[in-house]
């Protein structure tokens, strides 16, 4: 059997149906307008623009101040800190390689503290600057392709991530750049003296490279 309802009653009940309504909903629209403002927050990063020979210049300051003759206890040579893998894969012979190693000369500070240098006839500055471009182009297009179309534009540990950022921690090796990556950081390489992965990252997150 239905009940009836008077208009009155009707009307009543309208009236608090459209009172729970307005009670309800600005609640639930403000809820959405704050989601959308942090989401849209996260994703603005004003960014810097260079292009390579920038990138190679400053990766050239962080590894030998710009110096084509230094060396270091591990045996990276030159002005972007070339290591013998990647001399060998860049065409250098392991006769090569030995000659630039066979060149070592060291100096000691005031301090004691040991500075290594090498003949630059045996890595001259045109092959050292032919090196970087060879070696940027080797980590961009093949060892960390698919790690750039995956990570670029994310964050991981406060750091954006840009393909400036992760060629630039390259200089530590693809194989640590991918760990720290695919880790979501918890994997963070970092030399005995120098920069980690992740500090190799920061120094470019707010730079990227012009395509």
């Amino acid at each position: 059997m239905h009940k009836k309802f008077s208009i009155n009653e009707v009307r009543t009940l309208s009236s608090t149906i459209l009172i729970v309504l307005l009670l309800c909903c600005p609640i639930a629209v403000s809820d959405r307008e704050y989601e959308l403002s942090e989401t849209e927050e996260s994703i603005e990063i004003e960014l810097d623009y260079i292009n390579y020979q920038d990138l190679f210049k400053r990766i050239a300051h962080i590894e030998s101040r710009h110096n084509y003759n230094v060396a270091n206890k591990s045996k990276t040579v030159g002005k972007y800190q070339a290591g013998k893998a990647s001399l060998l894969e860049f065409g250098y012979t392991e006769e090569q390689v030995q000659a630039i190693y066979d060149s070592f000369d060291t100096v000691y500070t005031s301090k004691g503290h040991p500075r290594y240098h090498f003949d630059i006839n045996t890595f001259p500055p045109e092959d050292q600057e032919r090196f970087i471009r060879w070696y940027m182009h080797k980590m961009e297009k093949v060892y960390l392709k698919e790690a750039i179309e995956k990570y670029v534009g994310t964050t991981i540990n406060n750091v954006y991530i840009t393909r400036a950022g992760i060629l630039n921690a390259s200089m530590l090796g693809f194989n640590n750049v991918i760990k720290f990556l695919e880790s979501n950081g918890e994997i963070n390489y970092t030399p005995k003296k120098g920069y980690s992965v992740q500090n190799r990252l920061a120094q470019f997150e707010r730079t990227e490279i012009i395509s």
